[in-house]
């Protein structure tokens, strides 16, 4: 599926919940560097997709006057070969086999399509100094009343199902020392938590869930979570 290039036959794809999820990342990233007095000159997004993350969050730091001196995107899709952006360099291939040393990796909604996750995490995180995940939490009421696993398997593609304990429990196993770590609140704005008009409807109830009690909301529905950790 991703080798292959179908699952990026839309190469836009994901791409408009990319500012939602930069902006949960950053929020949970900039305290975790500021109090550990961390310099980030450096910045590989692995399974970097549309580049939506990958770009934004380079912007971001480009913004607070630090300018990185490497970015790249790495993908095992091939349509990465394809993308061009300026000060960007993006990798076709496996990071664990042709990734270079860094000081921030991302893994945006990565792991859970990876068949072996803890060791795809350790080997990752081999070549970075800190690690910053956003990691979908499939393992909800919702999907498993409906039953929406087969579904999950088969698009977009989820081998593993979370939760908050099991997210930080897999990272924690592959010999990460997690430093933070929250609900990705913003992306309950995201345009793919809006589409159909059942979602419209309880947009306003879920919110108040999100702000109320997100691992609750996280229990039922579903959510998403940002953790970042520091590779030892």
């Amino acid at each position: 599926m991703y080798k292959e290039g179908t699952y990026f036959s839309d190469t836009k794809r994901h791409l408009e919940d990319s500012d939602f999820k930069v902006n949960a990342i950053l929020r949970i990233l900039d305290p975790v560097l500021s109090k550990n007095n961390l310099k980030i000159n450096s910045y590989a997004d692995v399974g970097c997709g549309a580049g939506g993350v990958l770009l934004g969050i380079s912007e971001a730091f480009a913004k607070n006057g630090n300018i990185l001196k490497e970015v790249k995107g790495y993908d095992v899709s091939p349509h990465v070969k394809d993308m061009k952006v300026e000060n960007v360099v993006f990798e076709h291939g496996d990071f664990v086999e042709i990734g270079t040393n860094t000081d921030l990796i991302t893994l945006t909604d990565v792991f859970e399509h990876v068949p072996d996750p803890v060791n795809f995490i350790k080997n990752v995180s081999k070549k970075g100094k800190i690690i910053a995940f956003h990691i979908p939490l499939d393992d909800c009421v919702s999907v498993n009343l409906r039953n929406l696993q087969r579904q999950k398997i088969q698009n977009p593609g989820h081998l593993i199902f979370l939760n908050v304990n099991s997210a930080l429990n897999m990272i924690t196993m592959a010999g990460l020392q997690i430093l933070d770590y929250d609900f990705s609140k913003e992306t309950i704005k995201a345009p793919s938590n809006n589409e159909t008009l059942l979602q419209k409807l309880f947009t306003p109830v879920k919110r108040l869930m999100v702000a109320l009690n997100p691992w609750l909301y996280s229990k039922i529905f579903g959510f998403s979570l940002v953790v970042v950790a520091k590779a030892n």
